[in-house]
């Protein structure tokens, strides 16, 4: 059996925690995920399936399992899961379809959800109930109400947990839209909680749309007879108490995490933000996911109820620009009336900081998901191991509602490519995938959060989802100011790294997403431009075959490689025009780059592993041998460009992939030896451990550090070199 590991969290027994892992299965491995069960110690649980990708033979390649786990207070705990021959059953959440409304019966709650107009019709508890006219919101500057334009649909269903899903615009009183949204909404077995994901989008024809407050309120107004509570946290929780005619309100903005120290790492967790209301009958807690990380956020509550304050009024605003989407997440928990602060700021807690199960290396080793880049444990070498970790921690960071996720990069910034403004990396060679690779090499939650959070600004953000042009329509959107900025160029658009939060939480947007990029890039790949030869061609369509090549992997659908073939051509016709591969530079030069020859290398290797021609082969080891003939100084180092006043050392890592692959063909350990002395100075160069100094950048607060760039474009052709060279048995230390 499979082993699924929680380390030690919360002071207090979790029963029957809804939990969720994503798994992978090798190929022919798992056909029916219906029998998959977990378990403990003590014998089964209850658990629900969901794929969300399948190998060629429609086996499964990635399971999303949802299970109720008991943990235990202060103390790690293992389950367990494989195919047995009958699994434990349970019923599942009722789901009934009603003329009106959608009725979700979790038992701890009933949601009545209208299937027109306002999103909620009804939420009960056994202690608290709210009807449609006092649950308010969502309401966007202040007139404009949230209206559904389509039914709930639902999109997972089962003994653990049911996803329900519907969109709309929000609506003023004369019927005048402004921005749309999706409603996403996930209720739990027996839970008196649930989560409300609630992602706008611009698709309005302005450059961009002032949002002055966007709000979500949950009103009473029963009288004197309430108590009241607003929370906040960095170590210990701060509470703000109220009755009678008192008013409570607080707004995280820049000033606030400026100057409050903070030792947490943000993207697993920084603090609690809630506010909680309770009357004589039972109470409700409301939670803001993230609050100080999306900042600005705000919570104001008094004897009439809680009001959200997802974007504040008091605050600065935000404009959110065409194209443009945003997820914001909130906690809804009913509670009893003599239930504590202290219990309820616990379960808060909770919410913003779940459990969470990891997966042996061993068990992304054998599935075969990832590419080859696993070592025992005998074989590592702790030195580099840990220099993977520190990089990955002691990047930039920033926090602002728009730009949590995403890095700013400083030397983009400072050759003014922003026109003043700071220039944003825009998931400029996938550091969400480079962090779920370490997470599976290393099992450090905190890598897997990496990539959720950072994966999430991706596809919100910097995708843009509305545009007249059909070239910037779904496309990713190269490093820019403001994010959306730039233009979109498929030389930089990744797929990989949005498919793994797919696996990870099995939102469909996501998934859509990933697909609507691909289809931008066949549109731009259509384009006369690169129909034409030519060497400039070769290179930035190569950038487009990793991802046709990592979305027919992920779908089996043999049209995303119809492209393939022309592009192969382009580099077939690039060699033999120069002979090697040569870039025209000057007006009188052709001359050799590195990194680019190391792109066009990666870039066909990929192709070669799903389609293995021998000309494929050949080329790569004759463009290898090229570059480590003519491209190598003789201090070991590979120079930048093959020009007079650009001779100067490369150290692009990308180099060290390329040496791999002709190594993996040959195994020639000419090709190792050549990478030596980048590897060590990649290695042994410092992040620098920053001193976590914060500054205010227009609408964000950065903590220094190096770009998330640096992680994102070093991290595979490292560790793929890394691994190669241990396996061959040479000292990575050693002089070239």
């Amino acid at each position: 059996m499979n082993k699924l590991y929680f380390e030690k969290l919360a002071d207090f027994d979790r029963i029957k925690e809804p939990c969720t892992v994503a798994v992978p299965f090798p190929k022919g491995k798992v056909n029916n995920p219906e029998f998959l069960a977990v378990a403990d110690l003590n014998g089964q649980v209850v658990s629900q399936t969901f794929v969300t990708s399948r190998w060629s033979d429609n086996s499964v390649r990635w399971l999303l399992i949802h299970f109720l786990a008991d943990l235990p207070a202060n103390k790690d705990k293992s389950f367990y899961f494989d195919i047995v021959k009958e699994k434990v059953s349970a019923n599942d959440i009722s789901v009934k379809e009603e003329k009106t409304c959608t009725v979700i019966d979790t038992g701890a709650l009933i949601l009545k959800l209208n299937k027109k107009g306002t999103p909620f019709k009804l939420i009960q508890s056994d202690y608290i109930s709210y009807n449609q006219e006092e649950i308010i919101g969502p309401v966007l500057n202040e007139k404009y109400h949230a209206k559904l334009s389509e039914p709930w649909e639902i999109l997972q269903k089962g003994p653990v947990t049911v996803i329900a899903e519907a969109k709309g615009s929000h609506f003023d009183e004369f019927e005048n839209k402004l921005i749309d949204f999706i409603l996403t909404i996930q209720v739990f077995k027996d839970k008196d909680w649930f989560k409300i994901d609630y992602k706008i989008i611009n698709k309005e024809e302005t450059e961009y749309v002032d949002i002055n407050s966007l709000t979500l309120d949950f009103i009473k107004r029963k009288g004197d007879d309430v108590r009241f509570v607003l929370a906040k946290s960095n170590y210990r929780t701060d509470y703000m108490k109220g009755s009678s005619n008192d008013e409570l309100y607080y707004m995280i903005d820049a000033k606030h995490l400026i100057y409050e120290p903070n030792e947490h790492v943000p993207e697993v967790f920084y603090g609690t933000f809630f506010a909680d209301w309770t009357d004589s009958e039972g109470g409700l807690c409301a939670s803001v996911y993230q609050a100080y990380q999306n900042y600005p956020k705000a919570l104001k509550v008094n004897k009439d109820g809680i009001s959200i304050k997802i974007v504040p009024e008091m605050s600065d605003g935000i404009k959110f620009r065409q194209g443009m989407a945003k997820t914001h997440t909130i906690f809804l928990h009913f509670h009893d009336k003599n239930e504590t602060i202290e219990d309820i700021n616990k379960r808060a807690l909770q919410l913003q900081l779940p459990d969470v199960a990891v997966l042996e290396e061993e068990t992304y080793k054998n599935s075969k998901v990832f590419p080859d880049i696993f070592l025992h444990k005998s074989e590592k070498i702790n030195k580099y191991e840990g220099a993977f970790i520190h990089k990955t921690d002691y990047r930039a960071k920033a926090f602002g509602i728009l730009n949590w996720g995403d890095t700013p990069d400083m030397n983009y910034t400072r050759q003014g490519r922003g026109k003043g403004a700071i220039v944003w990396v825009n998931n400029e060679y996938d550091f969400p995938h480079a962090a779920m690779l370490i997470f599976a090499r290393c099992a450090e939650r905190r890598m897997l959060d990496y990539m959720l959070v950072s994966a999430r600004h991706c596809i919100d953000v910097d995708v843009c989802h509305y545009s007249h042009d059909e070239f910037k329509q779904d496309g990713q959107i190269m490093h820019s100011a403001h994010h959306v900025s730039g233009d979109v160029d498929i030389s930089h658009e990744w797929i990989e790294g949005i498919f793994d939060y797919y696996h990870q939480t099995g939102d469909r947007f996501a998934y859509e997403t990933a697909i609507k990029i691909g289809h931008n890039i066949k549109r731009h790949l259509a384009k006369p431009r690169y129909r034409q030869n030519g060497e400039i061609n070769a290179r930035e369509t190569g950038w487009a075959l990793r991802a046709l090549v990592a979305l027919y992997i992920e779908t089996c659908d043999e049209t995303w490689l119809d492209d393939a073939e022309f592009i192969l051509s382009h580099f077939e016709q690039w060699k033999e025009k120069y002979g090697v591969w040569l870039s025209p530079y000057t007006d009188h030069t052709a001359i050799r780059i590195p990194f680019m020859i190391s792109i066009a290398v990666g870039s066909l290797m990929r192709y070669y592993e799903v389609r293995p021609l021998p000309k494929i082969k050949q080329m790569i080891i004759e463009a290898v041998d090229d570059m480590v003939e003519n491209c190598m100084l003789e201090n070991g180092f590979f120079y930048y460009k093959e020009f007079p006043s650009l001779k100067r050392l490369g150290n692009n890592t990308t180099i060290l992939e390329a040496l791999t692959y002709a190594f993996k063909f040959t195994n020639d350990r000419k090709y190792i030896r050549a990478g030596l002395a980048t590897f060590n100075y990649y290695m042994q160069e410092s992040s620098g451990k920053y001193p976590n100094i914060k500054k205010e950048y227009e609408d964000s607060v950065v903590m220094e550090g190096p770009s998330a760039k640096g992680i994102a474009q070093s991290f595979y052709p490292v560790v793929s070199y890394y691994v190669a060279a241990v396996r061959a048995g040479i000292n990575l230390e050693m002089n070239f």
